[in-house]
């Protein structure tokens, strides 16, 4: 099994057991696990207080796998034992708890690019930013209300531009685009006789939510004195059968980018209509040996799944898994191009098309 080690305010923590840390594209990374509680022993009490925030890093093999602060502390006693469970984020998921500071505000970003507005925001909590992508023109305004979480509007600024905010490995809010096009770093097919992954995998588990599917979807930038106003239309070449709008005002950081904002909305109707999960990978690593990670892409084919041609999925989220005796991944997966405001060229349980399909293209139209 992988070596971790789990450190709480620096110290090497080795009493734990059952470990999980998620690791995703667009939310910020967790870690739990379970401990010993022994009261009488003064170190026991001064790790696990409540409400003291310790910094939190996991380590695999001696790099940084996780760097975040410890906040939920659980203790539980019964006849036969005492145990404490504790959770923990990452560092700029402090951005999704709180407002800024008293101190930091009035605050209003006037032509500022997302990698300004997110820069100084982080630079309040003491924290560093990895903008690994072009953030796109500046917004003409984007002002703070007192109660406005950094988080919120962080990341509606975010899916205009059609970037996911995460977090690093060493704790810095990580801005950057998901991939559409890569190399696959797993084939699980489960189709009798297919060639394996190396690995048999247990359960291939979709879910849907017809309630987020919609046949198109408009942006309505609302009429102002002496201007009228207008509205962009994305279409569904998947559902021409039914009449299901979904409708939103555009805020006035929109309005710039009224055609991405509504590709922005759709492609994320995508991400939100079908989830596949993989669950109980007998290991924490692709078969290359490299650590699943999100933001990859793998190829699924599963026909008694409904995923009844090949099919590529994004790597949303990363689950892993350890006790005693067992160590296991699940991979969370959607369709490529939900982050990215792209329509998918084929869904799983339909006839495969040609790419160059002209109904799988965007269509948008102003009014």
């Amino acid at each position: 099994m992988n070596d971790v080690s789990i450190l709480i305010d620096g110290k090497d923590f080795a009493f734990w057991s059952d470990v999980e840390i998620s690791l995703s594209i667009d939310s910020f990374a967790t870690c739990k696990f379970r401990a010993p509680f022994e009261a009488e022993r003064f170190e026991f009490r001064d790790t696990f207080r409540p409400f003291t925030f310790k910094p939190l890093q996991v380590l695999l093999q001696g790099e940084r796998l996780f760097t975040g602060t410890m906040v939920s502390v659980d203790p539980e006693e019964s006849e036969d034992s005492s145990d404490v469970s504790v959770e923990g984020y990452a560092l700029p998921a402090v951005l999704g708890d709180c407002m800024m500071p008293a101190s930091a505000l009035p605050l209003e970003f006037k032509n500022s690019t997302l990698k300004d507005i997110a820069t100084q925001i982080c630079e309040a909590f003491s924290l560093l930013t990895d903008v690994r992508e072009d953030t796109g023109p500046p917004f003409e305004k984007v002002a703070f209300e007192v109660d406005s979480k950094p988080l919120n509007v962080l990341a509606d600024l975010a899916k205009q531009r059609n970037l996911v905010i995460s977090n690093t490995s060493l704790g810095e809010l990580l801005l950057w685009k998901s991939v559409t096009s890569a190399k696959p770093v797993a084939n699980f097919d489960v189709r009798q006789g297919a060639q394996r992954t190396g690995y048999p995998i247990p359960k291939i588990k979709p879910s849907y939510s017809a309630q987020d599917y919609f046949s198109e979807v408009t942006g309505f930038v609302p009429a102002r004195r002496r201007k009228e106003g207008s509205h962009w239309t994305g279409r569904n070449p998947w559902l021409n059968s039914r009449l299901r709008p979904m409708s939103f005002k555009m805020d006035d950081t929109e309005k710039g980018d009224a055609e991405g904002a509504v590709k922005a909305r759709i492609g994320r109707m995508f991400a939100n209509m079908m989830t596949v999960d993989v669950q109980d990978i007998p290991s924490w690593r692709d078969p290359q040996g490299s650590l699943f990670k999100p933001n990859t892409l793998v190829t699924v084919t599963a026909p008694n799944a409904m995923i009844y041609n090949p099919t590529k999925f994004l790597v949303r989220e990363v689950r892993f898994r350890q006790s005693e005796s067992t160590e296991t991944a699940d991979l969370k997966l959607v369709l490529p191009g939900a982050f990215s405001g792209e329509i998918p060229a084929q869904l799983p349980w339909n006839e495969v098309r040609d790419e160059n399909d002209p109904l799988t293209t965007f269509e948008a139209v102003i009014q």
